[in-house]
């Protein structure tokens, strides 16, 4: 099993909930990060937060930056996120014994302190398991920002070097639990993840 395993697909189609699932307890020992949607009354979207992989295991106890909030008029991004804590920890993440990132190629492949330490943790030995934003994500990204052409270059060369990388499988989900996928993230899991 190659040591570097990436999901990708559209929107609400259970890449997150695959990798979680097949991770179990062994979550609390990831290094790298998640995003998360954060939700107020009646369920409406307030923005979404950074925070350490191993915090989604635990209903509390680690901070959250919101990189995304859209509590005001229009959708408003904090790039400080990525240039700070996002980068140190792509950088702590050497320190675990694997590493998650949920997710990967939105606005944050636009940062150079991002993309610089993102490259490095790929290039390691580590392994690691994750979501990679889809085009079509990434388009839509790309319309509500007005990010422009060099958005859609890094976010494209990002998921054509994952593809083309040895040690990295780039699986698509097109269905929720689709279970040919989620047996290949549970035996990366249990030969990766500790037990």
């Amino acid at each position: 099993m190659k040591k570097k395993l990436f999901l990708t697909g559209p929107s609400g189609v259970g890449k997150t909930t695959i990798i979680r699932q097949a991770l179990g307890p062994a979550l609390a020992y990831a290094g790298g990060f998640v995003t998360e949607r954060s939700l107020g009354d009646g369920g409406r979207l307030l923005g979404f937060d950074l925070l350490p992989a191993a915090g989604a295991a635990f209903d509390s106890g680690f901070e959250r930056w919101r990189f995304l909030d859209y509590s005001g008029p229009k959708p408003a991004k904090d790039n400080e996120v990525f240039r700070n804590q996002a980068v140190r920890l792509l950088q702590e993440a050497e320190y675990y014994p694997y590493a998650l990132l949920d997710e990967i190629g939105g606005f944050e492949m636009l940062i150079p302190q991002f993309r610089n330490a993102l490259a490095e943790l790929l290039n390691s030995e580590l392994p690691i398991i994750g979501v990679v934003k889809g085009a079509e994500n990434a388009a839509a990204i790309k319309s509500r920002f007005g990010l422009g052409d060099r958005f859609t270059l890094l976010t494209d060369n990002l998921r054509s070097v994952l593809g083309k990388d040895g040690d990295t499988v780039l699986l698509e989900v097109k269905s929720p639990g689709d279970p040919m996928i989620s047996r290949i993230v549970k035996a990366w899991a249990e030969e990766y993840a500790p037990k």
